[in-house]
This record gives C-alpha cells, structure tokens and sequence, in this order.
C-alpha cells in the first residue's frame, strides 16, 4: 500500500504531512544556521585560530539567498515544490558534510555561501504549499507552518550543545548533514501539490473521492508589476524584514547592556520566542477573519510600540513586558507577509511574485546589521536603530494602506 494512503487510512489530512517539510525545514535551517550558530565560533576559534568577526561575518552571506529567489520562484510555479524543497534541503546537507574536511578561512565561507543559499531557498515552498493544501484555514495552518522556525531555535540549540561536547564541532556537523540528507529524503516522499477532494467539502481527507491538484487562479508576476499593490506590499516586507537583520541578533546583547544578567536574558529570549509560536496561530487566525492585510497592519505597529518599549527594559516589568510582547508580534511577522501575498495575488504565480519581492530583503539584511552596529559604536547603545526601525515598521503599515487589489483580478 502506497505510503501516503496508509497516512490518509490513520485519519491524518495528508496536507499536516505535506506543510511538515517546510516546518521541519526552517527549524532545521534556523535552529541550527542561526539560533546555534555561537555555539560553534569557540570550537573553530580554536582549532583554526580564527577570531569572532572573522566566522561571524558568514551570517552575511544570509542576504544571498534571495539573489536566486525570482528564479527558483518561476520554476516552482512551473514544476512544483517537491524538488525545489528537496534541492534546497540538499544544499545545506553538502554544506554540512564538507565542514570536517576545512582547512581555510575561506573554505568557511564558501561552504556558508552554500548553506544560506539552501535556507534563502526553502522559504519559498511554504506558501505555495499551503496555498494548496488548505483552502478555509489557510491562515492558522501557515501560522503553525512558520512556527518552524521558533520551534528550531528551541530545540536545536540544548541539542547541539549536548552533542558538540561528545563529537566535537566536526561530528556534530556529520550530525547535521545526516539529519538534512533525511529531510531531503522526507521531501521527495511526502511533498505533493495534488491535495485530496473530500466529499465532505473539508479538509478532513475523510471520504475522498478525487485526487487531483484544483486549477490554481491568480495574477501573473507581469500583472503583479503593473499594479500599486505590489510596491506597497514589497515595501511593508522590506520594512519589515528589519526585526531579523537589525533587531533579533541584538536583542540578548541590549539586555545585558542594560544591566539583565545573562541568565536572565536568556529566559527573556526563550519567552519571546514561544510567544513568537504563540503569535503566529493566533495572528494566522486573525488574518482569517479581518484579511491578512490588515493583521499585518496591526502587527507592525504592535511591532514599532513594544520595540520602543525594549529601551526601557532593564527594568525587569518592562523587560518582562515588551521582551515576549514583541516576540508576539515579530514572530507573526513571518507567516503574515506570505499571507498578504497569496491573498493580494493569487497562488497560481506565488513563488515567481513572492521570489521577486525577496529581493528587497538584500536591503534589509544589507543595512540592518551596520544600523546596529552604527548606533552602538556612535552613542554606546541600541537606542537609536530601535527607534529608526520602529519608525520603518510604522510606514510599512501605512503602505499597507495603498495595497489594496483590484477585484477581479486580470
């Protein structure tokens, strides 16, 4: 018996199985690529003598993933994401299981290259794939989708600093690439853009009656180009996409300089990423119910108050106040913008026009992280990129306002 339907004879929608690739994905590429990162800058510190600007500034190679993303869009529209995903899980793995064989510096950052072209990649399928797979409830399946990522950083970094101590940093790596490679694997099995036609009218997979993909309807990246939206939309993503380059990698740092031990500090950010879970299901859910145009609206400006407010955080009510709060908001962030794209545009030419927007994050992960650090070297602290970025989460939600679509579409 065919491996999907002895899923489907369990009771479980095939869809759970198919969005479970770019969860696991992105917990996967961010649990490891970003959230434990650090973890590996002493190990290499200290067998190659390198020091911490020198590995830290493969982080921007981050940026370069959206360099091919307009192209890896057209051929998903074309030829789905199976392959996409799976190619994309493929590059992290390669990159993964060269590690142990690194002499040079530069051999780091090729193998990163290749690592963050991988990761850039696979946000693209998520969408699309929800998109298809889940008509009604789109808004809280691509919550619980892009909870991938805070899911990663939760359990990605106490399991990497349980086994680099046994296998040193190059098994660890090993480690890495094997649990890559049967993603891939995972991948190539599960992912199908042909969902099941109940004939219940849900998405309960219950009785099916048909299996066949629906004809997918939506504006072409051409269409998409001629029209107001999509420059209001692509500029609120931009703005936006400020909270990881400038704000994320920040954050632990502020606190502390704040006078928050480290412990503490560490809490906070645990907090603020299970709110960030928390925020992507219930704005997922709010985007069904008022549009996710305007959820997005209100999340970057909910974005813009408790980011103010984190300048006051050493004292420990505010900390313990706007610390999760943004989490909320910011953690939303990532399924929201997707959603405004499929419901502005249509899935039939996501991954074209959702690739062409991720362009604009070459800005975003190009000026964010000189922000930073221009604030701290210019005044001693982070008070001056968080006020800059508050102000551009605060015009990205009045773009928002001029992203209105034409219906019917052309």
């Amino acid at each position: 018996m065919h491996i999907m339907e002895r899923m489907r004879g369990r009771g479980i929608y095939r869809g759970w199985w198919v969005v479970s690739v770019p969860f696991l994905a992105t917990a996967l590429s961010v649990g490891a690529g970003q959230y434990g990162f650090g973890l590996f800058i002493e190990p290499l510190e200290d067998d190659f003598g390198w020091n911490r600007s020198q590995i830290s500034a493969s982080l921007s190679f981050t940026a370069f993933g959206s360099l091919i993303a307009p192209f890896l869009g057209r051929v998903m529209d074309r030829h789905g994401t199976k392959y996409i995903m799976a190619g994309s899980l493929g590059l992290i793995a390669f990159s993964y299981l060269l590690r142990p064989l690194m002499t040079e510096l530069w051999h780091w950052y090729v193998l990163s290259f290749i690592q963050y072209l991988g990761a850039g990649a696979g946000f693209l399928p998520a969408g699309r794939l929800v998109g298809i797979w889940f008509q009604r409830n789109r808004g809280r399946v691509m919550g619980i989708t892009a909870m991938g990522a805070n899911f990663g950083g939760l359990v990605m970094p106490p399991f990497l600093g349980l086994i680099l101590p046994m296998l040193m940093w190059q098994g660890s790596y090993l480690v890495l690439a094997a649990i890559s490679v049967a993603l891939t694997v995972y991948a190539l099995v599960v992912i199908s853009e042909s969902p099941p036609v109940p004939s219940t009218g849900d998405e309960t997979g219950e009785t099916v009656t048909l299996e066949t993909r629906p004809p997918l309807t939506g504006w072409t990246l051409r269409e998409a180009l001629r029209s107001r939206a999509f420059y209001a939309i692509a500029l609120s993503i931009m703005l936006g996409s400020f909270t990881y380059s400038a704000i994320l990698p920040q954050i632990i740092t502020h606190l502390t300089d704040e006078g928050v031990s480290v412990r503490v500090a560490s809490l906070a950010l645990s907090t603020f990423a299970i709110f960030g879970m928390t925020g992507k299901l219930l704005m997922g859910i709010l985007a069904e119910r008022i549009t996710a145009r305007y959820a997005l609206m209100i999340n970057l400006s909910g974005q813009a108050i408790f980011l103010v407010l984190i300048m006051w955080a050493g004292s420990p009510v505010i900390m313990w106040i706007s610390v999760p709060l943004y989490g909320y908001f910011s953690g939303a962030f990532g399924a929201l913008f997707q959603l405004v794209v499929q419901g502005a545009f249509g899935i039939r030419h996501y991954g074209s026009i959702m690739g062409t927007i991720g362009l604009t994050n070459m800005v975003s992960f190009g000026i964010g992280p000189i922000l930073a650090g221009a604030s701290v070297d210019l005044t001693g602290s982070y008070r001056i990129a968080f006020i800059t970025v508050a102000a551009l989460f605060l015009v990205g939600a009045l773009s928002l306002t001029q992203a209105r679509v034409p219906k019917p579409a052309p």
